[in-house]
């Protein structure tokens, strides 16, 4: 049983998370030539302020990808 684990910064669409579950899990099952039901996949997001570039906190490095993804994430949750 083939477990794939990923780590993101958190802030991605739902969406984006699904597909990229069910991508992962086809091209494991196609290299290592195994059932896709047979493969796990493990997404884990973390905040920016949990991640370390540099040195320097994603939240403060990245801060306008950072602003960009929350934008985007209350525009998915207005009404």
């Amino acid at each position: 049983m083939p477990l794939v684990r990923v780590d993101l910064m958190e802030g991605r669409p739902p969406e984006v998370i699904e597909e990229l579950h069910r991508r992962l899990a086809e091209l494991v099952a196609e290299v290592v030539d195994t059932p896709i039901e047979r493969v796990r996949t493990y997404i884990t997001q973390f905040p920016p302020e949990a991640w370390g570039i540099g040195g320097v906190p994603a939240s403060v490095a990245r801060r306008e990808e950072v602003e960009a993804r929350a934008a985007a994430a209350v525009e998915r949750a207005a009404p």
